[in-house]
């Protein structure tokens, strides 16, 4: 490959001029530089290396002539780069890769050389030099192409026909190796190499042995990566609710996330010493040490869920089931903020029209106002309120 400079109608311009060298015009490498040409001349799309010209040479041997890319390889690039950073410049190579599948091209040889990474950041793929066309059934014609074993699929390496899940393994390669800076360990207890779970298991998806179980194109593994990025739940693990509803608090800061971490101090008594120390004498005097945390929670969640707009409907409503999920299973739930947490969520419920639910609620809330000392008239009274108006249909 050299720089090159094109001159046509008066304008110049830098190219990489690929050419075919004397040793190796075999009938095959001269089949693979025909296929590259005519590959990149149909392929057009902002992070694929672009098509120039194509010709031949005085004496006879082709060259190919493509857009001249100053940059770093994907590896070198990543050095130092922020995760996230790093993770979106991926999203836009996946962005590449599958347009060239639309266009029915596997690439068959993804590697970090052979994405390049511009000064202002952007990168480009290139070298479609072993990439075959598609036939209408997905499949590639079995032809005897260079491929570079640490990002080759098991297919590839038997020989197999190779499809667009052989180019989704090569992607989970050069993800793994882009967030860690190392190609992935074949002993699971290694292979993260300090990636978030999550990170991990997107890799491990789309580098799976069997085709079948690898993401099905580029477009899902990208829709994997930007739900990490937006700390929501992934397709490729499947964790407990509680992992879910980390996730859900991260991504609704406010209030959500106020009021999840209150609740979760609150029922849980997973508040720190300092808070414990402050709050020891009023605790050991009223036994109502929770009640302000739990009032907070409780004024959150109603104006949330009042004054939230239809597209923030669905946001309330898992907002109350994780809140409702956590006073179900923790058993060490302070009793006098329990009651006034499920009088909240039992009004909210019946806002919403979902009486056995609320029900629900009123009954728990009855058992508490019966069995905790210090209960007020006011919250005995709420209780009594709303059990009026499930008795009435209101």
């Amino acid at each position: 490959v050299y720089r090159a400079t094109r001159a046509s109608a008066g304008v110049r311009r830098r190219v990489a001029l690929k050419v075919l060298r004397p040793e190796l015009d075999g009938e095959l490498l001269l089949e693979h530089f025909q296929r590259e040409r005519e590959t990149l001349a149909a392929l057009e799309h902002d992070h694929i290396v672009s098509f120039v010209d194509a010709g031949a040479l005085p004496d006879g041997r082709p060259f190919l002539a493509m857009e001249y890319v100053e940059g770093a390889t994907l590896s070198r690039w990543g050095a130092g780069v922020p995760r996230r950073a790093r993770i979106e410049l991926f999203l836009k190579v996946l962005a590449a890769v599958q347009y060239a599948h639309r266009m029915l091209v596997v690439h068959r040889d993804l590697k970090p050389s052979n994405v390049l990474v511009t000064p202002q950041g952007a990168p480009k793929l290139l070298d479609f030099g072993v990439a075959a066309l598609l036939d209408v059934e997905g499949a590639a014609a079995r032809v005897r192409a260079p491929l570079t074993p640490a990002y080759a699929s098991p297919e590839q390496l038997r020989g197999a026909p190779v499809t667009t899940a052989s180019d989704l393994y090569s992607l989970g390669v050069l993800l793994h190796e882009l967030l860690t800076g190392a190609l992935p360990e074949d002993d699971d207890a290694r292979a993260r190499g300090g990636l978030p779970y999550d990170l991990w298991a997107i890799s491990q998806k789309a580098r799976a042995r069997d085709p079948a179980r690898r993401y099905q194109s580029a477009d899902e593994l990208a829709h994997d990566l930007r739900r990490f990025l937006a700390h929501e739940p992934i397709a490729a693990a499947s964790r407990s609710w509680a992992h879910r509803a980390r996730l859900f608090v991260r991504r609704h800061r406010f209030p959500v996330s106020l009021a999840a971490a209150v609740v979760a101090a609150t029922i849980t008594g997973w508040v720190g010493s300092e808070l414990d120390r402050r709050h020891a004498a009023r605790e050991a005097t009223h036994g109502w040490g929770a009640h302000a945390e739990a009032k907070l929670v409780a004024r959150v969640l109603e104006r949330w869920m009042l004054e939230s707009s239809s597209a923030d409907r669905e946001t309330s409503r898992r907002a109350t089931r994780f809140l409702e999920r956590a006073l179900e299973e923790d058993a060490r739930a302070r009793p006098e903020a329990e009651l006034l947490l499920r009088l909240t969520l039992a009004e909210l419920y019946l806002a919403r029209g979902e009486r056995e639910r609320a029900a629900r609620h009123v009954e728990r809330a009855w058992a508490l106002a019966r069995s905790t000392r210090g209960v007020g008239k006011a919250d005995r009274a709420r209780v009594a309120e709303l059990s009026g108006r499930l008795a009435r249909g209101a």
